[in-house]
Formats: structure tokens, C-alpha cells, sequence
């Protein structure tokens, strides 16, 4: 039981750290409530591919094919650099359809970012907990645990920083935010390369 606490309390902690995928919430938050919910709510679905790749051994494959990673890594940021153009030159009206993609969005960024799989192969081994329980098991309770906990971090983001846009009454159609937004998915994109 003192593994899952201190395994709840790491990963909470290492959740909050400034990375790609609270800065994903925030950008995406920038213009409503929704659409930074959507996000946050994809990028935990994607937290659950990983989990289950991690559970039932695939993560060991794909760690020695190292094309793999490399495939994703320069993928992803490619991916990355086309939403900051696309919100540079995008239509500031946004209708119901792409609203709607927001989820598909969030599940994309987590699955094609390698570092995710990379660090949960790394991070969960050391939380084991059990003698009796398989392996497989307790990654996915383990992984149950992360996931949790990140979508109540991710939503109290999303909704603090669209609050926080309402209170200082800023235009999220406004060039300026619209510049930060795009340069925003390139330093995403390009913390992915590195």
C-alpha cells in the first residue's frame, strides 16, 4: 500500500511539472471550456493505449526497434508544427465539427509523443507492489492510478486557465494570443524532438 501512495504522490507531482501535455491543455483551453476538457479528456484515452501496450509486453518491442521511436518522435513534431500553422492561418470561427475533433486531437498527441511509452517503461516497473498480483496486473492498476489523476489535473487546468483568460477579459481571437497559441505547438513540438 506505501508503493500506491507514494506512486499516487510522484505522479501527481510529476503531472503538474510545466511538459508538453499541460501545455497542450492550456493552449487548447485558450478559446473555451470545451474544447480544453475535450483535450485533456483525449490525452488520458491516449494514457490508456500506453498503459496497455506497457501491460502486455509490446513496450519491450518497440523500445529495440529504435525506428520506431525515431518514426514517432519526427512525426509527432511534424503533426505539432502543423496545428501551430493551421491556428496561425485558421478561419477564427470555429464551427461544431472541429470542436468535436478536440478529443481525436488530445488521443493523437499523447499516442504519437514515444517519450510517453518511454516513460511509463521506465517510471511504473518501480512501483511494483505485489508478489501475488501478475505483473500485468499491477502496471494496470498502476496505470489506472496515473490516469486518474491526470485527467483531475488536466481538467483543473483547462478550466483555471479559461477562467483565468474571462477574468482578464482577453480576446481569445486576438493576434497576439493567436501568435502565443501557434508558437506554443512549435516549443510542444519541439520538446518532442529532443
Amino acid at each position: 500500500m506505501d508503493q500506491i501512495l507514494l506512486f499516487f504522490i510522484s505522479s501527481l507531482a510529476l503531472t503538474m511539472m510545466p511538459g508538453p501535455d499541460i501545455l497542450f491543455v492550456i493552449n487548447q483551453s485558450l478559446e473555451d471550456r470545451r474544447s480544453g476538457l475535450l483535450v485533456a479528456f483525449g490525452l488520458c484515452s491516449g494514457l490508456i493505449v500506453h498503459t496497455l501496450v506497457l501491460a502486455f509486453g509490446l513496450s519491450a518491442i518497440i523500445e529495440q526497434n529504435n525506428n520506431v521511436i525515431i518514426f514517432f518522435k519526427y512525426f509527432g513534431s511534424a503533426y505539432l508544427f502543423y496545428l501551430a500553422f493551421q491556428e496561425f492561418k485558421k478561419n477564427r470561427a470555429i464551427n461544431v465539427r472541429q470542436k468535436e475533433n478536440f478529443y481525436l486531437r488530445g488521443v493523437f498527441m499523447n499516442l504519437i509523443n514515444p517519450k510517453v511509452l518511454i516513460f511509463f517503461l521506465a517510471y511504473f516497473p518501480n512501483f511494483l507492489f505485489s508478489d501475488t498480483i501478475s505483473t500485468s496486473y499491477q502496471f494496470i492498476i498502476l496505470g489506472a492510478i496515473f490516469i486518474l489523476q491526470a485527467l483531475i489535473i488536466f481538467a483543473m487546468v483547462s478550466l483555471t486557465s479559461n477562467r483565468l483568460i474571462s477574468i482578464l477579459n482577453v480576446d481569445a481571437n486576438n493576434k497576439k494570443i493567436v501568435y502565443l497559441k501557434s508558437f506554443i505547438f512549435v516549443l510542444i513540438g519541439m520538446s518532442i524532438l529532443l
